[in-house]
This record gives structure tokens, C-alpha cells and sequence, in this order.
């Protein structure tokens, strides 16, 4: 078509027919922009495309991930609120009597308040996005953002976790090691143990503080609250990323 024009413009110069050539010159211009228009629309349109399908496979990981972090975060949960319920029923037997308690029922309480949790959560497909700079690619501007409080929400819950977990293992466990043997049920009946340290106030402070440091995660998630927090947080991006 280009081709044509320029070979009727120059048919018309060759004829001295100014006027019509420079309208024959305008209407080349013309259809070079309109091309150049349209190929890069079809150009933006791939790019588009491709945009949409890379933002497809990210949504399938992100919801993928999230449910399993769902998961996790509520077995995680769930052990943690054992231990705590058995914590309640032993600072309900304050003051312990040695002497007159059912030690079998405490030893089976006190086993139960045993657990380093440890939330086993999966970060792969946010590792992405970052080392990419994608995070443009998501078109939900709600999910980008709470992609990003998902980060800052998990770090306060791993790090109140992790003080959860060092009271544990350097006081709590220690301690009561240091007194009975476990598993509590044979350890209260070694000749070795010391049953009197049940009637201490050390031993219910410590119980106490182990309450109290479990209670702290369940304070962080609150789960009974509207507000955000890691459990609506992650149930929020579930939904978004549900390509369904």
C-alpha cells in the first residue's frame, strides 16, 4: 500500500501536480502512524497477555501457599491452646499438697503443657515476588497490600513464638527437670523426685509464666477480634488469589 502512494506521489510530481502530491504525501504519514498505532496496540496487547498469565500462576501459588500457612498456623494454634487448658487445671489445684493430690492426674496435666511449637510457614512464593520486583504483576491492589502486612504480621508472631519457645526450653522445662524425671507419671514416684517443689510458689509462677507466655500468641492473633491480624489476614489472601 505504502508502495502504491509513493509511486502515485511520484507520478504527480513527475506531472507538476503539487497540491495533489502533498495530499497524497499527507495520506502516507498517515497511514505509516496508523500502522505504527496498531502495532503497537497488538505489541501492548502480548504484553498484557502475558502480564495476566504470569499474574494467573502466581495467584495458584500465592493460594496454594496460604492455605498451607492456614493450615499450620491452626495445628501450630491448636497445640498450643492443649497446653494452655492444661495449665489452667493445674493453677486451679493451687496450692498443691503433694500429699493428698492425685499425682497421676497432675503428672497427666503436666505432660500436656509440653510443646515447642515452632510455626512451620511457607514464604516461597512472596520470595519470589521480591527477588523479581513483581509485586506490580497482582491487578488486586487489596491483595498486594496485604501481601505486604502478611510480612510484617508474621514477624511479630515468630517473634513472639520465639519467646514462647526459649521460656520453654531454658526455664520451664529445665526446671521441672531438675525436680522429677519425665514422663511425669513414672517420674513423681522416683525416689529422687521432689514433691515438695509441686507446693512451691516457684513452681506456680513458673506455671504461671508459661500461661502467660502462651496467652501472649493467642493476644497477638485474637481471634475472636474484625480486626487485622495474621488469621483474617491469611484468610483474606485465600480468597483473593482463588482463581476459581
Amino acid at each position: 500500500m505504502v508502495k502504491l502512494l509513493r509511486k502515485i506521489r511520484q507520478q504527480f510530481l513527475f506531472e507538476n501536480k503539487t497540491g495533489r502530491y502533498f495530499k497524497y504525501a499527507i495520506g502516507e504519514i498517515v497511514l505509516l502512524v496508523i500502522g505504527i498505532l496498531i502495532a503497537l496496540q497488538i505489541n501492548n496487547w502480548n504484553e498484557n497477555r502475558k502480564i495476566r498469565q504470569q499474574e494467573e500462576i502466581l495467584l495458584t501459588d500465592i493460594h496454594t501457599e496460604f492455605k498451607y500457612n492456614m493450615s499450620e498456623l491452626k495445628s501450630n494454634l491448636t497445640r498450643y491452646d492443649q497446653a494452655r487448658k492444661n495449665l489452667a487445671r493445674i493453677i486451679d489445684l493451687f496450692p498443691i499438697d503433694y500429699r493428698t493430690i492425685e499425682l497421676d492426674t497432675l503428672a497427666f496435666l503436666l505432660e500436656r503443657t509440653h510443646f515447642d511449637g515452632n510455626y512451620d510457614y511457607s514464604n516461597t512464593s512472596l520470595e519470589k515476588i521480591r527477588n523479581s520486583s513483581s509485586y506490580d504483576i497482582i491487578s488486586n491492589v487489596e491483595l498486594r497490600n496485604l501481601l505486604l502486612q502478611w510480612e510484617v504480621l508474621l514477624a511479630d508472631y515468630i517473634e513472639t513464638e520465639s519467646w514462647t519457645i526459649n521460656h520453654h526450653e531454658e526455664r520451664y522445662s529445665p526446671t521441672l527437670g531438675n525436680n522429677f524425671p519425665r514422663p511425669y507419671i513414672r517420674g513423681f514416684k522416683d525416689p529422687r523426685a521432689n514433691l515438695q517443689f509441686l507446693g512451691s510458689i516457684e513452681f506456680e509462677g513458673l506455671i504461671q509464666s508459661r500461661r502467660g507466655k502462651i496467652n501472649g500468641l493467642f493476644r497477638l492473633v485474637r481471634l475472636d477480634e474484625k480486626q487485622n491480624n495474621i488469621m483474617n489476614t491469611i484468610e483474606r489472601i485465600i480468597e483473593l488469589s482463588n482463581g476459581d
